[in-house]
């Protein structure tokens, strides 16, 4: 009979720690698992979990925070970007999971861009190479005509070529063939005819303003893109024994009146309301700054709570402690004073969701 109690009293207690284990939702890249055990911390679930944090993957909240039943832990891991834009190569980090996610993480505005890789295409876990060709618009003189075009080329040869210009061997360019190819770029081409010379030079367009009401104080636009003038001058080449010894200028004509860029700027005053943080999204903004969780520490701990304050904001609009130790309205408020005083350039990947 004693045994039999002894075996009952056994089984009740491994009953009952059985029913003591916690369920934790763990969450990998967005890939969803259930971890069941008696854990403490964060870190204790990662261990149960057979889960390791690198120093570029991104852990809500941090590991040494307590775990409760019913809790839910987000790694996000890193991923190294071996990124090339107009040539010129760099390695980021990101906690993305596709090519589109990683260029709004990096600020990379990609309007018009194009890509060695799909958008939607997925980063994997070893490394991902993507070359991205921004466009610009430049200008090219030839032969006293003006072309204005938009192109993904790197360099100036490459521009010639997707806009089918032939250069003769005398035919010179004010550029280098290799040189890079920047937004508003002139390119001047001087055609050689024999003993006599063409070359065009820019004249440079004016910049109008004009009020427009229907914009606010602060903004403007572009209502015409302006476009430069052509002067072309022809001369005379003199020879002596191969050597120019001579150079006459016989003709100067303006072959393309200059058209003058229009910008309109705004005059409307601003209601009062717009410097008001309120009726701003900042649900959506701590969903990307930290997944909502207003615990989530970065890697380094460097940033800290639902909108990443590092700890000297965090004083700086009047907060005392650690942030992830504060109440979701609290750090809300917090951020709301960050946001008057700064606008969206404390967020600057995550401020365009507010």
């Amino acid at each position: 009979m004693a045994l039999g109690v002894t075996f009952l009293a056994i089984s009740g207690g491994n009953a009952a720690y059985a029913a003591n284990a916690k369920m934790v939702t763990v969450s990998v890249d967005g890939h969803i698992q259930q971890v069941r055990s008696h854990s403490a911390t964060v870190g204790d679930v990662l261990g149960v979990a057979h889960l390791s944090v690198g120093s570029h993957d991104l852990l809500a909240p941090a590991k040494s925070s307590p775990i409760k039943d019913g809790g839910t832990v987000v790694l996000r891991r890193g991923r190294q970007m071996a990124l090339t834009v107009d040539g010129r190569q760099r390695t980021v980090w990101v906690t993305a999971t596709s090519v589109q996610e990683a260029l709004g993480q990096i600020g990379l505005r990609a309007t018009g861009a194009v890509l060695s890789a799909d958008r939607s295409r997925g980063i994997p876990l070893k490394g991902f190479s993507l070359d991205v060709r921004t466009r610009k618009d430049i200008q090219v003189l030839d032969a006293g005509t003006v072309r204005r075009v938009a192109t993904n080329a790197v360099v100036v040869r490459e521009a010639l070529m997707q806009m089918h210009v032939k250069l003769r061997p005398h035919d010179k360019l004010s550029l280098a063939r290799t040189a890079r190819v920047k937004d508003g770029m002139v390119i001047r081409i001087t055609r050689l005819d024999g003993r006599r010379v063409g070359e065009d030079f820019a004249i440079p367009f004016g910049v109008e303003r004009r009020a427009d009401s229907s914009m606010y104080r602060g903004q403007s636009k572009v209502v015409r893109f302006g476009r430069v003038g052509v002067l072309h001058r022809k001369y005379l080449l003199n020879f002596v024994n191969g050597k120019l010894t001579q150079r006459l200028m016989t003709s100067e004509v303006r072959t393309a009146a200059p058209i003058s860029q229009v910008i309109a700027f705004g005059t409307k005053v601003r209601p009062a309301r717009s410097v008001s943080a309120d009726g701003l999204n900042w649900s959506a903004l701590a969903r990307c700054e930290s997944g909502g969780n207003p615990r989530a520490v970065s890697s380094g701990g460097k940033y800290r709570g639902l909108y990443q304050f590092t700890m000297g904001t965090w004083y700086g609009v009047g907060g005392s402690g650690d942030p992830i130790d504060a109440s979701y309205s609290e750090q809300t408020y917090r951020a709301q004073l960050l946001y008057r005083r700064s606008g969206r350039s404390p967020w600057p990947v995550c401020g365009k969701y507010l």
